[in-house]
């Protein structure tokens, strides 16, 4: 069950000529608290959003104006285009007169709610080119199959091809057939030195 809901729920649609524009989106809220919102884009330049920081109380709703400025002639739009609402519950014992916009930049009041926050995007549709696609979602099994699988691969043993030798290894065997020239031994000579003077003379 979707505690929070947009309408429209995934993209909003203008047109790519010069004129200004105007369109809306109306977020509610079923939760039973409070919950505070923080709008973004792609581009502050070419779109604004009015509010930026708001709240809704649990059981309302708010309508959110979407404003863009038109795209120049003869320059395609950016089909990435998106706005972004960033949103989260309030602690049952939050002050009442919190102000929407110091909450967001408030680090400790963020530490407080990041458990609650999460980000919706809506996307930017021109008329003339096609809908934006939802993003694919991810398979968590899949991923942790891929990851299985190449761990396992990883881990089993090797198979060694013991038909393959090393090139010298023909060399060598032709030797020790006699099918190459045998090596001559070699002869080492032991040199111990002349005997001592005294000796000689007495011969």
């Amino acid at each position: 069950e979707h505690k929070i809901t947009f309408d429209p729920p995934k993209y909003v649609t203008f047109k790519p000529n010069p004129e200004e524009q105007i369109k809306e989106v109306t977020i509610a809220n079923a939760h039973n608290q409070t919950a505070i919102f923080k709008m973004k884009t792609t581009r502050p330049g070419v779109f604004k959003m009015k509010p930026v920081f708001f709240s809704l109380q649990p059981r309302t709703q708010k309508v959110i104006k979407l404003h863009y400025s038109g795209c120049p002639e003869g320059v395609k739009p950016n089909l990435k285009d998106r706005f972004s609402v960033i949103m989260a519950i309030l602690p049952k014992d939050a002050p009442a007169d919190w102000d929407m916009e110091k909450v967001w930049e408030d680090q400790k009041m963020q530490a407080e709610l990041a458990d609650s926050v999460k980000r919706r995007v809506l996307k930017i549709h021109y008329e003339g080119y096609p809908i934006p696609a939802d993003a694919p979602e991810k398979s968590e099994n899949k991923s942790k199959k891929t990851k299985k699988s190449k761990d396992s691969t990883d881990d089993a043993p090797r198979k060694v091809n013991y038909n393959h030798q090393p090139a010298f290894s023909a060399a060598a065997n032709a030797n020790a057939h006699g099918s190459a020239p045998a090596v001559q031994p070699i002869v080492y000579i032991v040199y111990q030195g002349l005997p001592p003077r005294g000796t000689v003379e007495r011969k």
